[in-house]
This record gives C-alpha cells, sequence and structure tokens, in this order.
C-alpha cells in the first residue's frame, strides 16, 4: 500500500511473492526506492509460492505519492527484481 489514509510513516507496505520452485533465504536482502534508500528484509526463508509482508518504516525506502520504483536487491546488493508504479496507480488504492 503506497499511500495509506493518514500519516504514512511506518504503514506503507510491500508484499514479495517467491515465484521460484526453490525456498529463498531472504537474510541480507533489501528493497530499495528510486532515492537508493533502503529498507532490510527480515532473517526468514520464503517457500515456493509464499509470501511476506515488509512494512516500510520512515528511516528506510520511501514509496512515492507521485510513482516510483521498487527494487528488491540480494546480500550482495544485485537486483533480483523491481517494480514501477505511477501517480494514477497510487491515486486508485
Amino acid at each position: 500500500m503506497v499511500n495509506p489514509k493518514g500519516d504514512d510513516a511506518g504503514r506503507e507496505r510491500v508484499t514479495l511473492l517467491n515465484t521460484t520452485p526453490d525456498v529463498i533465504n531472504l537474510q541480507g536482502w533489501s528493497i530499495a526506492d528510486k532515492n537508493k534508500r533502503k529498507t532490510m528484509l527480515a532473517a526468514l526463508e520464503l517457500g515456493p509460492g509464499a509470501t511476506t509482508l515488509v512494512t516500510l518504516s520512515s528511516e528506510g525506502a520511501q514509496l512515492s505519492n507521485d510513482g516510483g520504483i521498487i527494487t528488491v536487491l540480494d546480500k550482495q546488493g544485485l537486483k533480483i527484481d523491481g517494480v514501477s508504479y505511477t501517480r494514477e496507480q497510487v491515486a486508485r488504492q
């Protein structure tokens, strides 16, 4: 959720889905925004088809209400996946 009602701090969320047939260890992984701010992910294992909900704090990655980019980085800092979203998509939430 990019633009929750009220104050956004600590209420913006990103859902991660493991689309692979393998268990993925998220220890050391992070989510980055378009300004390169990062939120570290919890050290957990995500099974095939499983999801985890990541709540972003005001100190790390932020979801801009004007649209942006969210990138998932592995522990080496390499891009694993990413998505962009527009202001129009935010407005429809």
